[in-house]
C-alpha cells in the first residue's frame, strides 16, 4: 500500500518537473528570439552601412571603391556569406560569387524601393539576406548573413539555462521531501485513532494540539468517539425495549382482522398471520412455500399472466398498488381488496408485503346500493319523460332506452293497442335483433295478466342449413286500470331471471307508462280540438275576438289582426282592455252595446263606420253572448266582417257604371264598323285580285319568253298569297262573329292531302322540297271538304316557309273511331315552351323570324278553329330540329254516332 506521504511526495515533485519544464522551454523560446532578434537588427544595420558607404562610388560609377568597401566589410564579419549591388535598373555592379551570380538570386536582384529579409536553405546552413535601397533607389544593397554562428549562440545558452534548471529541481525535492514529512505527521496521527477507533477503542484520543485544520479533524474524531462510545452503551440497552417492542407488533401482526402476508421474488409465501389463515380456511404449514397464484390469483394461469400479475408490478415499479380481486375458496366466492408494498431490508432483502381484506358482504351491499340507485334513476328518468313530453313515439322511445339499461337486455319493442282491432302494433323498435313477433300482436293480453317471463326459441338459417337460437322475452303490458293499452317486449340472447322485486318493478313501470298513454291520448283530442277551432277562426273571413266582464280580450283570431291594420301582434293584445286596444270603441259609445248583450242576454247586430288611424273601415258586427249554467253571461263574442271593400267598390261602380255603359256602346259600334269594313274591303279585293290571277293564267298559256314566264309566275303567286290573306282575314272575321258555317259531307283524306299539295306545289318546287303523302285512299271522314283543305295548305305554307332543305311527309291512320292526320318537316323547328302559343291569333315565333319569313299569325289560329268546329284536335311536336302537326278528326259526325248507339 502507498502511504499518503509518498503520495504527496512523488506529486509535488511531479507538479514542480513540469512547471521547471515549462519555464525552461519558455526562456528558451524568449531568449532565442532575443538573439534572432538582434541578428536580423545587425544584418539591416550592415546592409544600411554599406549602402551609406558606397553611395558616392556608385554615383561617380567607381566600381573599385564599392569591392573595397565591400570586401572591407567581409574581412571584419566573417559570417557574411556573399555581397552583390544592382543599380536602378537591376544590373549588378559588383558581386562576390566567385562561381558566377547563382540563379536562384536573379529574381531578388530586381529593384525594390523597400527593406526586405530572405531566408534560404543551402548546403552550408541558413542564409538570411537582407536588401536595402541606396541613396533615393539609385541601387541596391544585398548582403546574405549565415545564421550557424547564431544558432551556436542559442545552443549554448540553452545548455546554460538546462543546467541551471536541474540544479534548481534537485535543491526543490530536497526541500519537498521534507516538508512532506512535516505535513503528512498529523495525518498519520489521525489514520492511527481512525483505526483505533474501527477496533472499539474509543477511550484513547487523537494527540494534535495544532490550531490548523488537522486539529479540529483531530479533535471532531476525538469528540465522535466520546459519542460513539455513549451510544452504544444507549443501543445495549434499548436492545431489550426492542425485543419487547417486536413480541407486541408479533402480537398486533397475529390479532389484526386483515390478512397478512409476506411474499418472496418466488411468489412464494414466507409468513403469514392467522386472520389470513382464517380468510382462507388453510393452516400456515400449508400456506407456507405455496404461491400468490395458489392461493389467491388463481385465475393467472399461463406463463405470460403469472409475468403481468399484480406482483410483478410492484417488482417492476416499487409503487405500492391497490386492487380488488375476486377468488374462490372451497367453492365459494371471495371479494378481497389487496393492498401490496415493496420492502427490501438492510441485506437488500426483496419482499412483497401484501394485506388483504375480505369484502365480500360490503361489495353485495354497494351493488345492492347501485342496484336501487339505478332502479330510482330509471323510475325518475320515465316519470320525468312523462311530464316533459307529450309526443307519444318520443316517450316510447325513452322508455324503452330506460328499461333496456335497467334489466341490461339487448333490444326491446313498444306496441300500441289499435282500438278498432284490437291488435297490438308495432311503434318503436330498439336494437340490433330483429323484429320477433312481427309488426302486429294478436289481442292476446287479458286485463288480468301480469308481467310474464319466456325463454323462447325460434328458427333461422342459411343455405338450408337450419339452427336453434335461444333467448328470452320480456312482456311488460303498459295497462291504465283494466285496460291493457300496450306491450313492451324487451329481448335477450341469454337467458336471464329476475327476483319478484323485478317483476313488481316493471309491473309498476308499465301501469305507470299505460296512464301516461291514456293521458296522451286525452290530450291529444284536446289539442286536436283546439287546433280544429282555432283553425276554423283563423280561417273564416271574420274577425273574432272574445272578453269577459272586465273587458279583457281574452281570444282572437288573424282576420282581426289584419282588421286592426298590424298596428297589434297576438301577444300584444291578449288579456288588454277592449277600450284600451281600440279606444275608438269607446268614443263611438260600443260599451253600451256590450252592456246591453251582458244584461239581456241577446244578440246584437251593428254596423259602424270608423276612421282608424286615418283610413275609413266599415264593418259588419255581432255581438253573441257565452252563458254559464245558470244562464248568466260571462262571456261575448264578437263577430266583425270588414265590409269597407266592398262598400268602396259600391261607390265605385255607381261612379264607374254609366261611363262603361257609354264605352261599350261605342266599342260595340267600332267592333260593327270594322267587320262592314272589312267584308267590304275583302270584297272590294277579290274582285280585283280574281281578274289578276285569271289574266295571268291566260298569259301563261300564251307563247312567251322565260322571262315574261318568270315575272307572269311571281305575279300570279304573289296574287295567291294575297287571296289567302284575305281569306284568313275574312275567315277571323267569321271565326270571332260566330258566323263560320261548315259544309259536311264525305270526304277521302287522301284526296284533301293532294288538293293542298298542289296548292303548294309551286312554292315547294321552288324551295325543291318535295310533298309526299303515305295516306289510303279507304280512309274517310265527314267534313268541309274547303275548310279541311284550307287548314292542310296552312300547315304546308309554314312548313316549305321554314324549311330549308329535307321533305314534307303528310301520313294518316285510324284510330278508334277518328283519323289522325300527321304533317311532318324537318326545318327549324319550334322551342317546347311555344308549342302552344304558335296557335294563339296573331303570334309570331320571334320578330326576326317574322322579318325574315313573313306571315300574319292567324293561319294556325284559323286552323285550329276551324278544327275544332269539326270536333277535333289540333297540336303539334318539335324536338329542336323539324315539326310534326297532329289533326285529330271523328270519322262521323258527333250527332251520327249518337243515333247510330
Amino acid at each position: 500500500m502507498i502511504s499518503l506521504r509518498f503520495r504527496i511526495i512523488i506529486s509535488t515533485l511531479f507538479i514542480m518537473f513540469l512547471i521547471m519544464t515549462g519555464s525552461y522551454l519558455v526562456i528558451q523560446d524568449i531568449q532565442a528570439g532575443i538573439i534572432e532578434g538582434e541578428f536580423r537588427d545587425r544584418g539591416f544595420l550592415l546592409a544600411n552601412n554599406l549602402a551609406s558607404e558606397i553611395t558616392d562610388p556608385i554615383l561617380v560609377n567607381d566600381i573599385m571603391g564599392i569591392r573595397d568597401s565591400i570586401d572591407s566589410l567581409r574581412e571584419n564579419y566573417h559570417d557574411i556569406e556573399y555581397i552583390y549591388v544592382v543599380d536602378s535598373q537591376g544590373i549588378i555592379l559588383v558581386n562576390t560569387f566567385e562561381g558566377g551570380f547563382p540563379e536562384a538570386l536573379q529574381d531578388m536582384s530586381k529593384p525594390s524601393n523597400e527593406m526586405k529579409e530572405y531566408v534560404f536553405d543551402t548546403e552550408k546552413g541558413i542564409i538570411h539576406e537582407f536588401s536595402v535601397p541606396i541613396f533615393k533607389n539609385i541601387g541596391y544593397v544585398h548582403i546574405g548573413v549565415s545564421e550557424n554562428r547564431v544558432r551556436l549562440q542559442i545552443l549554448d545558452a540553452s545548455r546554460k539555462l538546462l543546467l541551471l534548471s536541474l540544479s534548481a529541481m534537485s535543491l526543490g525535492g530536497l526541500f519537498i521531501y521534507f516538508i512532506g514529512r512535516w505535513l503528512t505527521r498529523p495525518i498519520l496521527e489521525l489514520t492511527e485513532g481512525a483505526n483505533r477507533i474501527n477496533n472499539g477503542i474509543l477511550d484513547q484520543k487523537i494527540q494534535i494540539t495544532s490550531q490548523d485544520e488537522l486539529g479540529d479533524l483531530a479533535r471532531t474524531f476525538n469528540g465522535m468517539a466520546a459519542r460513539l462510545n455513549q451510544k452504544i452503551t444507549d443501543l445495549v440497552a434499548s436492545k431489550e425495549e426492542v425485543e419487547t417492542a417486536q413480541k407486541y407488533l408479533e402480537t398486533l401482526f397475529n390479532s389484526i382482522e386483515d390478512g397478512i402476508i409476506v411474499i418472496n421474488l418466488n411468489h412464494e409465501i414466507i409468513r403469514t398471520n392467522k386472520s389470513f389463515l382464517k380468510m382462507i380456511g388453510m393452516s400456515e404449514r400449508e400456506v407456507l412455500g405455496k404461491t400468490c397464484h395458489d392461493l389467491i390469483f388463481k385465475d393467472v394461469a399461463t406463463w405470460q399472466e403469472k409475468k403481468e400479475c399484480p406482483v410483478n408490478r410492484i417488482l417492476e415499479t416499487k409503487n405500492p398498488i391497490r386492487i380488488v380481486h375476486e377468488t374462490y375458496s372451497d367453492g365459494t366466492k371471495k371479494i378481497l381488496e389487496l393492498n401490496a408494498s415493496f420492502f427490501s431490508d438492510k441485506k437488500n432483502l426483496i419482499n412483497i408485503i401484501l394485506v388483504s381484506r375480505d369484502i365480500t358482504q360490503q361489495k353485495m351491499l354497494e351493488e345492492e346500493l347501485v342496484t336501487r340507485n339505478r332502479e330510482l334513476t330509471v323510475i325518475n328518468e320515465i316519470s320525468k319523460s312523462i311530464s316533459d313530453t307529450f309526443d307519444l313515439d318520443k316517450l316510447l322511445l325513452q322508455i324503452l332506452e330506460n328499461l333496456l339499461s335497467l334489466a341490461k337486455m339487448e333490444s326491446g319493442e313498444a306496441y300500441i293497442m289499435d282500438e278498432n282491432s284490437g291488435n297490438f302494433n308495432l311503434r318503436i323498435h330498439i336494437g340490433i335483433n330483429e323484429n320477433v313477433s312481427g309488426k302486429t300482436l294478436p289481442h292476446v293480453i287479458k286485463s288480468n295478466d301480469a308481467l310474464f317471463l319466456q325463454n323462447m326459441q325460434k328458427t333461422t338459417g342459411t343455405d338450408n342449413h337450419e339452427r336453434s337460437v335461444g333467448f328470452l322475452c320480456l312482456d311488460i303490458p303498459l295497462r291504465s286500470k283494466d285496460k291493457v293499452l300496450g306491450i313492451i317486449k324487451l329481448y335477450n340472447s341469454e337467458p336471464r331471471t329476475f327476483s319478484p322485486k323485478y317483476q313488481e318493478l316493471f309491473s309498476a313501470i308499465g301501469n305507470q307508462v299505460g296512464v301516461a298513454i291514456q293521458n296522451i291520448s286525452f290530450y291529444n283530442n284536446i289539442k286536436y280540438l283546439k287546433d280544429f277551432n282555432e283553425e276554423i277562426l283563423n280561417n273564416v273571413n271574420l274577425a273574432i275576438h272574445v272578453i269577459d266582464k272586465d273587458m279583457k280580450i281574452l281570444a282572437i283570431n288573424k282576420e282581426l289582426l289584419n282588421l286592426s291594420r298590424g298596428m297589434f301582434k297576438k301577444e300584444q293584445i291578449l288579456n288588454m282592455n277592449l277600450f284600451e286596444a281600440f279606444p275608438i270603441l269607446k268614443a263611438k259609445h260600443i260599451d253600451m252595446e256590450y252592456e246591453h248583450v251582458f244584461e239581456t242576454g241577446e244578440t246584437f247586430m251593428s254596423e259602424e263606420k270608423i276612421e282608424y288611424y286615418g283610413e275609413l273601415i266599415f264593418t259588419s258586427t255581432a255581438k253573441i253572448p257565452l252563458k254559464d249554467k245558470n244562464g248568466n253571461v260571462e262571456r261575448v263574442i264578437t263577430v266583425i266582417k270588414d265590409v269597407s271593400s266592398q262598400k268602396k267598390l259600391e261607390e265605385e261602380l255607381k261612379d264607374s257604371y254609366d261611363e262603361l255603359k257609354l264605352t261599350y256602346m261605342k266599342l260595340k259600334e267600332l267592333f260593327r264598323m270594322k267587320d262592314s269594313f272589312l267584308s267590304n274591303m275583302s270584297h272590294e279585293l277579290r274582285t280585283p285580285l280574281t281578274s289578276i290571277m285569271g289574266y295571268t293564267e291566260l298569259m301563261l298559256d300564251e307563247n312567251i319568253t322565260e322571262e315574261q314566264r318568270q315575272k307572269l309566275e311571281i305575279i300570279l303567286r304573289n296574287s295567291k298569297r294575297l287571296s289567302m290573306l284575305i281569306n284568313r282575314l275574312l275567315d277571323s272575321t267569321l271565326i270571332e262573329s260566330s258566323n263560320l258555317q261548315l259544309d259536311i259531307q264525305m270526304l277521302s283524306i287522301y284526296d284533301i292531302a293532294v288538293l293542298a299539295a298542289e296548292d303548294m306545289r309551286g312554292m315547294s318546287s321552288i324551295k325543291n322540297i318535295p310533298v309526299s303523302i303515305e295516306i289510303s285512299p279507304s280512309l274517310t271522314i265527314e267534313g268541309d271538304r274547303n275548310r279541311l283543305t284550307q287548314v292542310l295548305s296552312y300547315i304546308l305554307d309554314n312548313a316549305i316557309k321554314f324549311t330549308i332543305k329535307g321533305e314534307i311527309k303528310i301520313t294518316a291512320n285510324e284510330e278508334k273511331d277518328y283519323a289522325h292526320i300527321k304533317i311532318s318537316d324537318t326545318g327549324v323547328g319550334i322551342p317546347e315552351d311555344k308549342l302552344k302559343s304558335i296557335f294563339d291569333k296573331f303570334y309570331h315565333l320571334e320578330s326576326s323570324d317574322t322579318r325574315k319569313y313573313g306571315g300574319t299569325g292567324l293561319s294556325l289560329w284559323v286552323s285550329k278553329n276551324i278544327i275544332e268546329a269539326h270536333g277535333g284536335k289540333i297540336w303539334a311536336e318539335s324536338k329542336n330540329t323539324g315539326s310534326t302537326f297532329h289533326i285529330l278528326l271523328p270519322e262521323r259526325r258527333m250527332y251520327e254516332r249518337e243515333r247510330t248507339r
